[in-house]
C-alpha cells in the first residue's frame, strides 16, 4: 500500500502551517477564504480551500472530504488543521452528531448561525447594535424573494452585494473587525456552536490574519 504523499505548501516558509478547509458552500466561502489568503500572504500558512468529493452539501459529506485529504497527504500532528465550516440554518439536526465526528477525528467546526453571511456581516457591524427582535428576524432568517434576512441586511448596508461572489476588496481589509465583533457576539464559546446570532469563522479566520501581538 503506498504512502501519503508530501503536501506541496506553496507559502513562503517550508514550514508554512497548512490550514485546510471544507465548507458547506462551494463557491462564497472558497472566494472568501482565497481572498482572504491573497489579501493578507501570511507566510506562515498555506490555506488550501478543498473542493466537494461528493455532489451536495450535507455536512457528513464534507466531512468525507475531509477524510480523504487526511489520508492522502501526511500532515503534522497538532500543527496542520482541518477546519470544517458549515451553518446552522439547514442542519440543525444534524449538528450534535457533526460535532461528535469533528471531535472523534480532531477537526476543527466553524459554525454560523444561522448562515455564513451572518459572518460577513460581522466585518460591519457589532450585533450588539441590533435591537433584540432583530436578531430573532436574522437567526429565522426567512426568505423574501430570493434573499434571506441577512443577506437584504447585506444588501442594504453595502448598496449592493452578490451572495455568491462576495467583494474580498470590501470584507478582506475589515476582516480584524469581523474577529472581534465575532468574539463579542459568542458569550459561550464552550458550546459546540453558537445558539444565538454569530459565527465562529472567527476562530479560523484568527489563524490565517496575521495577529498584532503574534
Amino acid at each position: 500500500m503506498p504512502g501519503k504523499r508530501d503536501f506541496k505548501r506553496k507559502s513562503g516558509l517550508r514550514d508554512a502551517r497548512l490550514i485546510i478547509i471544507a465548507a458547506e458552500g462551494e463557491k462564497t466561502e472558497k472566494i472568501y477564504f482565497d481572498g482572504l489568503k491573497d489579501y493578507y500572504k501570511n507566510p506562515r500558512v498555506h490555506v488550501e480551500v478543498l473542493d466537494h468529493l461528493l455532489p451536495g452539501s450535507e455536512p457528513e459529506k464534507i466531512i468525507l472530504t475531509l477524510d480523504a485529504f487526511r489520508s492522502e497527504y501526511k500532515l503534522r500532528k497538532g500543527y496542520d488543521l482541518l477546519w470544517l465550516v458549515i451553518d446552522v440554518d439547514r442542519w440543525r439536526q444534524k449538528l450534535a452528531f457533526v460535532a461528535q465526528q469533528c471531535l472523534q477525528k480532531q477537526y476543527y467546526l466553524a459554525v454560523s448561525n444561522p448562515a455564513f453571511e451572518i459572518w460577513l456581516l460581522l466585518h460591519i457591524r457589532d450585533l450588539a447594535s441590533y435591537p433584540a427582535n432583530v436578531l430573532a428576524e436574522f437567526l429565522e432568517n426567512r426568505k423574501t424573494g430570493d434573499r434571506t434576512c441577512v443577506s437584504l441586511e447585506l444588501l442594504n448596508l453595502l448598496g449592493g452585494y452578490n451572495k455568491t461572489n462576495p467583494d474580498m476588496a470590501y470584507f478582506a481589509p475589515r476582516v480584524q473587525n469581523a474577529i472581534e465583533n465575532g468574539r463579542a457576539a459568542d458569550p459561550n464559546p464552550e458550546s459546540r456552536w453558537p445558539n444565538q446570532p454569530g459565527s465562529r469563522v472567527y476562530l479560523l479566520a484568527e489563524k490565517i490574519v496575521p495577529q498584532e501581538n503574534s
